[in-house]
């Protein structure tokens, strides 16, 4: 039997401290109400029929005006989860969010699985499991409906996983590379951003599992169903080559690039609730050049592992430092398990060449994982807490001032907004204010967005005006 001191230095005490903080932390999400792009896939969802729904969900560059997303990303299952759950969940936001919470405690079981594989050190998977779990930037990854693409996360995960457990051995297991790369499609068609997982399970396959054996046969082949995937995956999104990857107007390179990665490397680093100001801010553009500044220390060291894995991390920030609609910290959510892995390594390394160092962490080690759960905990439910407040709770207000001025509205009728209408119903010309009107008025044509100032609409017979105090 463990006396006390070892049990309280647990892995598996720790972790369970950790996802039972993560649960607690993401509590306010769970009761937190359909918010924006929700009513945009449970409208189709139910508009719908499976058929229709489907087709729309899997053709790249697609038209259907229910589901406008199809053109511009390819994350068909992501999608199709809405038609499959609709039918049971209805318009209940509860267990949307349930499983949404669960994949990203999975997202956190694998990350520690993965940081057992990858260094056997027990610090090195609870630091990465805890940073994954509680990184204030995964908020609306997390607790926001329309995220339900985070599963492919935990996916890419598993993937990696396989393949590490695949290539362990000098010839590699040939069923559980095909495993490998049939979880990794699934998750590559839940949400592009499966592929950041890719340069680091080829760099870690060649440059540490098979560093010495790179000119062998058995090195290269079990990367082979990945370069298929990759291929197969650009003529799927292409249509054949007849359109784009992406949405030129949506996702480019250019100057823009430059300016978003330094904000995502702060934000990483230093993720203080936006928008920063002040000493935040400063902080924050500071913090920006650690990581890169990190990956060169590490290889002048001679520390190749965690070398790999951060820059894997920093090169992740190129899938999403092109996005021309903003930038913003949900979008680190894959990128934060490489950034985990590699830190927490990196640290792992930087005690074991320094035994009073060694010996100072391993006595303190209960008290910093337990304050620094809790702490972590703390910061994001309140970040979660401030998410509902600001959006979902402000929308929802909205939508019960309009049910409470109209019960119902007429068949076919359009229902013209203006007032103090939250703002981002208001952004890109009012487009999610059509889809959250439909959604509780199945009759209705739609809803329009009247800005301050703007012209009196000419009202047909059914149409309503809704003036929000």
């Amino acid at each position: 039997m463990l006396a006390p001191p070892a049990r309280l230095r647990s892995p598996r005490l720790a972790l369970a401290l950790i996802l039972a903080a993560t649960v607690g932390a993401y509590l306010p999400a769970l009761t937190a109400p359909l918010y924006l792009d929700d009513y945009f896939y449970l409208l189709a969802a139910r508009e719908l029929s499976f058929a229709d729904y489907a087709r729309a969900a899997f053709t790249p560059w697609g038209n259907e005006p229910l589901l406008p997303f199809t053109r511009d990303f390819w994350r068909p299952l992501a999608f199709l989860s809405f038609e499959l759950l609709q039918p049971l969940f209805g318009g209940r936001p509860l267990p949307y969010h349930l499983l949404l919470l669960g994949a990203h405690l999975a997202t956190v079981v694998l990350t520690w699985a993965l940081a057992d594989w990858l260094d056997r050190r027990p610090g090195t998977r609870i630091l990465a499991a805890a940073v994954v779990a509680l990184h204030p930037a995964s908020t609306e990854a997390v607790a926001w409906i329309s995220s339900v693409n985070s599963a492919a996360l935990p996916l890419a995960l598993a993937a990696w996983l396989l393949f590490l457990r695949a290539t362990e051995a000098p010839r590699p297991r040939c069923r559980l590379v095909a495993a490998s790369a049939f979880v990794f499609a699934l998750a590559a068609m839940t949400r592009e951003g499966a592929w950041v997982i890719i340069p680091a399970l080829v760099g870690w396959h060649i440059l540490v599992t098979r560093r010495g054996a790179l000119a062998a046969r058995e090195t290269w082949l079990p990367l082979v169903p990945f370069a298929v995937l990759a291929a197969l995956y650009v003529l799927v999104r292409t249509r054949g080559f007849t359109e784009p990857l992406s949405n030129r107007a949506i996702f480019d390179y250019g100057d823009h690039v430059w300016a978003n990665l330094p904000y995502y490397l702060g934000r990483a680093v230093v993720p203080f609730r936006e928008p920063t100001a002040g000493w935040r801010l400063t902080l924050q553009e500071w913090s920006a050049p650690l990581v890169p500044a990190a990956i060169v220390a590490l290889v002048a060291l001679r520390r190749p592992r965690p070398a790999l894995l951060l820059a894997a991390f920093v090169l992740s920030l190129f899938s999403v430092a092109p996005n021309l609609l903003g930038v913003g910290p949900r979008y680190l959510y894959f990128s934060i398990p490489l950034l985990a892995l590699g830190g927490a390594i990196a640290l792992a390394d930087l005690a074991e060449g320094r035994p009073w160092l060694r010996r100072a962490s391993s006595a303190a080690a209960p008290a910093v994982v337990v304050l620094g759960v809790v702490g972590a905990a703390l910061v994001v439910d309140s970040r979660v807490a401030h998410w509902r407040e600001s959006g979902p709770d402000l929308q929802q207000a909205w939508v019960e001032a309009l049910q409470a001025v109209y019960p119902d509205l007429p068949e076919g009728a359009t229902l013209y907004c203006a007032g103090n209408v939250p703002p981002l119903l208001t952004i890109f010309d009012g487009i999610n204010l059509g889809p959250a009107v439909r959604w509780y008025y199945p009759a209705a044509a739609g809803a329009v967005y009247l800005p301050p100032g703007a012209e009196p609409p000419v009202l047909g017979p059914a149409d309503r005006v809704f003036i929000a105090p």
